[in-house]
């Protein structure tokens, strides 16, 4: 039987296991939307983390980024060292999200 805060170490473990980006790639994100004329806050980003990522230690998954306004969406695949920040900062740029403010 578990204990209450082993039960609640398992429920972090698992939050942080389903998650595939850091805090700091979700604020860059909002920063290159805000550098290309965008409200970041017409955007959602979702997260979903790989079943099995290919290495143990490696956080690989996907990232939905969406314009609420519009709907316009790109899926991105997000893995350690990946350029999905690089392929969205190109999306933005090229109009792929419709017009800025």
């Amino acid at each position: 039987m578990l204990t209450p805060s082993e039960i609640e170490l398992l429920r972090q473990d698992l939050r942080a296991a389903l998650k595939a980006l850091g805090q700091d790639e979700i604020d860059d994100a909002h920063t290159l939307m805000r550098e290309q004329g965008f409200r970041s806050k017409d955007f959602e980003i979702l997260q979903r983390a790989a079943p099995s990522p290919p290495l143990p230690s490696a956080a690989a998954g996907t990232v939905v980024v969406t314009r609420r306004i519009n709907k316009a969406s790109r899926t991105y695949v997000a893995v350690d060292g990946s350029t999905w920040l690089e392929q969205l900062d190109a999306d933005l740029k090229s109009g792929v999200f419709g017009r800025r403010k």
